[in-house]
């Protein structure tokens, strides 16, 4: 019975609040919306992940939509957003990778030689392991992935703020850890 209504039809009851035929529309244009994005964007789990994004901003928004005018241009238009969007967040997360990577060739060039065997990434190492281990895995996102605050609060269920300043928070602690093993190792 459904296969009989129009995408029209699908978009009204939607609005109606029927989810259903929320359902039915996805199924309808998934695989075309699929390979749109595949075309301008050809990375497996992004396709997903945008496809997804897109269906969801198209569920929220679906009172803005207008029955009867072109639902899958819509979406591919939501698609081609969300593409762009993250483009630009991947060549920041990489610019910024290639400026911290300069920004510490630069000083480890001008400082003193810090051989891995150095007492400061021994201490760094000791200090590191004492934290707990959602603190790891922060700096880890942080430092390893390069996620912005925003990835990791969405990472970590919590808010940017909480990011920032749990962040602060363990490198401030992460200071003084080694700096305290520092005063504990000098002679007297």
């Amino acid at each position: 019975m459904k296969s009989e209504l129009t995408e029209k039809d699908l978009v009204e009851q939607v609005q109606d609040g029927d989810l259903s035929a929320f359902e039915e529309l996805l199924r309808a244009h998934s695989s075309r919306l699929r390979a749109f994005i595949a075309m301008k964007l050809p990375i497996p789990h992004l396709i997903d992940e945008i496809a997804h994004e897109t269906f969801v901003f198209a569920h929220h928004h679906i009172m803005d939509f207008e029955a009867g005018t072109d639902f899958g241009k819509w979406l591919r238009a939501i698609a081609f957003n969300l593409i762009r969007k993250e483009t630009l967040r991947f060549k920041r997360s990489s610019k910024n990778r290639e400026k911290f990577l300069e920004h510490f060739l630069v000083e480890q060039a001008t400082r003193s030689a810090e051989s891995p065997e150095s007492p400061i990434i021994a201490h760094l190492e000791e200090c590191l392991d004492r934290l707990p281990e959602q603190q790891r895995e922060l700096l880890e996102h942080k430092y390893k992935l390069a996620e912005s605050s925003r990835e990791m609060a969405r990472f970590f269920g919590q808010s940017e703020a909480w990011v920032r300043t749990t962040l602060c928070r363990v490198r401030t602690g992460l200071r003084k850890c080694i700096q305290a093993k520092m005063e504990q190792a000098q002679p007297t």
